[in-house]
């Protein structure tokens, strides 16, 4: 959000000094929004479980990931921009809005990572489990 905040700042300096890069600057938002998302989902699933996974295999999960929010946010801002919940939900459309928009990426999250899984153990370099991991009995 700060370097979003930051290009936001340096678009309306430059869009007085030189006309029609609104356009332009929208891309550089979007490109640079995206790899950053791609770049925490990476962070994350190849982090935060206890196993050893490449970062090719990595780099894959994280991208369809990061895809798929993307796409939930710019869902969630275009029914924002355009619907009309207030008048059906009243001060409780907020309040659904945010929950939904909490599933919607707690989904994204669990798919990314099951993705990375899937894709590690058919495709790419083998999952090993680090070297204090515990085994966990599936029943």
């Amino acid at each position: 959000m700060i370097i979003s905040a930051a290009l936001s700042g340096l678009n309306h300096y430059l869009s007085e000094l030189i006309p029609g890069i609104d356009f332009l600057w929208q891309i550089i938002n979007f490109c640079l929004s995206f790899v950053v998302i791609s770049l925490a989902f990476g962070l994350m699933y190849r982090y935060l479980p206890d196993v050893k996974i490449s970062w090719d295999d990595v780099k894959i999960g994280a991208i369809i990931t990061a895809l798929l929010f993307t796409i939930g946010k710019f869902a969630l801002g275009l029914y924002l921009g355009r619907g009309s919940f207030g008048s059906v939900y009243g001060a409780a459309g907020s309040l659904i809005i945010i929950l939904v928009w909490v599933y919607y990426s707690a989904q994204i999250l669990f798919f990314g990572a099951e993705f990375t899984q899937v894709y590690a153990k058919r495709y790419g370099s083998k999952i090993v489990p680090n070297k204090h991991a515990q085994y966990i009995d599936q029943e």
